[in-house]
């Protein structure tokens, strides 16, 4: 893992790098790579389900179920992010040794800077989120788990965008502004005015949801959704038990 990531940021080494070399032009690598390499290490996961032999040598393992599962759970998330964080943080010692070869000057450490002025945390609770759609991915299906799982999330995704314009066009009709001028649970941009008309000047009008019903869903989503997910991975496992 350290090696492809010192692979990835000296591929990265252009020369407006090494005019500005700081860390924080190394975030969308190290971000790409969390998700990459970490979605597919979950998507390992339950391997052993897919072949009889070793399915029934796993499930006849001397450990409750609930045992096992959470010691997946453990290392495909807490245990995950050690590992990267480590292998990242050697990747860097090398970049940074590369860029000292070469230009005779350290990367200026601006992440504190770059964290405050933008919402990155949100990053890891999405990766969080993506993780635990993968390791029930992961249970349903044991053979091309990765990919059946990124295929099926994309169908859901895009049906729910689908059905959501769908209630649009129904509770606003010839006021949005176009097919794609919502959000869902967010907000919809609509045409202000008697007799609105694509035609006509127009004056637009974003559409949120009342704050306390945002901060709810938003809670919902950073702190529920997750760990729902992760039930209802254990209890498929547990169907597969019996």
């Amino acid at each position: 893992l350290t090696v492809l990531l010192l692979i990835m940021l000296v591929l990265n080494l252009s020369d407006n790098f090494r005019v500005y070399p700081a860390m924080s032009r190394l975030i969308p690598l190290y971000f790409i790579g969390m998700f990459m390499t970490g979605l597919i290490f979950t998507s390992l996961s339950f391997s052993e389900l897919a072949n009889k032999p070793q399915g029934i040598d796993y499930l006849l393992f001397p450990a409750s179920q609930l045992e096992k599962y959470l010691s997946t759970l453990l290392v495909t998330t807490i245990g995950f992010q050690l590992i990267y964080h480590f292998a990242f943080y050697l990747a860097y010692l090398g970049i940074d040794a590369i860029l000292v070869l070469h230009n005779g000057q350290h990367m200026k450490n601006d992440l504190s800077e770059a964290f405050n002025h933008g919402p990155l945390v949100y990053f890891y609770y999405l990766w969080f989120f993506a993780q635990a759609v993968m390791l029930l991915g992961a249970i349903y299906f044991q053979k091309y788990s990765f990919i059946k799982t990124v295929f099926l999330f994309a169908v859901f995704i895009l049906s729910l965008y689908f059905l959501n314009t769908i209630f649009s066009y129904i509770f606003f009709g010839k006021r949005m502004v176009g097919w794609n001028g919502q959000f869902p649970f967010v907000g919809i941009n609509v045409m202000l005015g008697e007799h609105p008309s694509e035609y006509d000047p127009q004056t637009h009008k974003f559409l949120m949801l009342p704050s306390t019903i945002r901060d709810g869903l938003l809670f919902f989503a950073k702190y529920l959704v997750t760990p729902i997910l992760w039930t209802l991975a254990y209890m498929r496992l547990r169907d597969k038990e019996m």
